[in-house]
């Protein structure tokens, strides 16, 4: 499969079920995301992967997930290539809180410094477990 066989598309009350259970893969959840937040990508009928943003003070990729079995082949980078594309005109930057930088620097987010995290997040501000945090805060220039 190459990633021209791949749909992307805004998720739908469908695919509820298989978006939590490819998120739960990475112990990862949908507390406050509704399934419309979410976008999809689709092969062969099967969600392969999938993103949200919320978009409250800052517009934040709250969780994007691969299936395991599909990883490596462009599906991350396609997703994210989505929303950015489908970005409203008034986000200049789109942030993430991540435990994998490193493919987030691969579709071109910046990591930013620790203090940055807790003038963008108010649950990093009071966290009292800031100091050891293995989340890495990261932007990506939109404009």
């Amino acid at each position: 499969m190459n990633t021209n066989d791949i749909i992307i598309r805004k998720a739908e009350n469908c695919d509820l079920e298989p978006v939590q259970t490819l998120l739960s893969t990475y112990f990862l959840d949908m507390d406050g995301v509704d399934i419309g937040d979410f976008i999809v990508a689709k092969s062969g009928g099967r969600v392969l992967g999938c993103a949200a943003v919320i978009d409250q003070k800052y517009p934040e990729l709250h969780s994007i997930a691969v299936h395991p079995n599909h990883r490596s082949r462009g599906i991350g980078a396609l997703l994210v290539k989505h929303i950015c594309a489908n970005a409203p005109d008034r986000w200049e930057y789109l942030y993430v809180r991540t435990a994998a930088p490193d493919f987030f620097e691969r579709v071109g987010f910046l990591k930013l410094q620790d203090h940055e995290k807790t003038t963008l997040w108010a649950d990093c501000a009071g966290c009292d477990k800031f100091e050891g945090c293995r989340q890495s805060a990261m932007r990506l220039c939109l404009k």
